[in-house]
């Protein structure tokens, strides 16, 4: 879907979502109405139970393992992420646990 001139990957079976590297930057601010516009449409999605102990592949480089990594110091939500692209996997909710935390 394409949010304020920004191509993100929604899967609609789990709700995860997929943001190319430093397109999360663009939604991660609380304030940011794009950030709203993206949750919102994420809430109306059934969201799956994940797995966390499976390492998952980049979709944009299939034959690479992402890496699991904190988001931050102060948010307590780990991403998974491209070592080749620098591209972002957040599972359901983990946007809006990242936006609530930066309060």
């Amino acid at each position: 879907m394409r949010i304020g001139g920004v191509d993100v990957d929604v899967c609609e079976d789990c709700g995860g979502l997929w943001l190319d590297r430093l397109e999360l930057a663009r939604f991660q601010d609380p304030a940011s109405l794009m950030g709203d516009a993206l949750v919102a449409h994420l809430r109306q999605l059934t969201t799956a139970l994940v797995d966390h102990s499976l390492r998952l592949r980049c979709p944009r480089h299939p034959d690479v393992v992402m890496m699991r990594r904190p988001y931050s110091a102060t948010v307590p939500v780990e991403v998974d992420e491209c070592p080749d692209c620098g591209g972002i996997w957040l599972d359901a909710a983990e946007l809006t646990a990242i936006r609530r935390q930066r309060r």
